[in-house]
């Protein structure tokens, strides 16, 4: 996600777009409980990064019109 921290690249994100830092915070939060996204905590410094299954989804997303996901039970 840039080498850097969390925090750092979510005040620049909401200086760019105006998006309040509290939104983007929470939904860094989900993002990572939904192993999307990892980062570290106050105590424990981590770069963020974009995990495996965030890395498939970001493809899935940017993938040309004809792609298709496909659920089995």
């Amino acid at each position: 996600m840039n080498n850097r921290p969390l925090t750092g690249i979510l005040i620049n994100l909401s200086r760019e777009t105006g998006i309040p830092l509290s939104t983007l915070k929470l939904n860094a939060r989900i993002l990572r409980e939904l192993n999307l996204i990892s980062y570290g905590t106050v105590c424990e410094k981590r770069e963020a990064e974009v995990e495996p299954v965030g890395s498939l989804i970001l493809r899935l997303i940017d993938a040309p019109g004809s792609a298709k996901i496909r659920l089995y039970d």
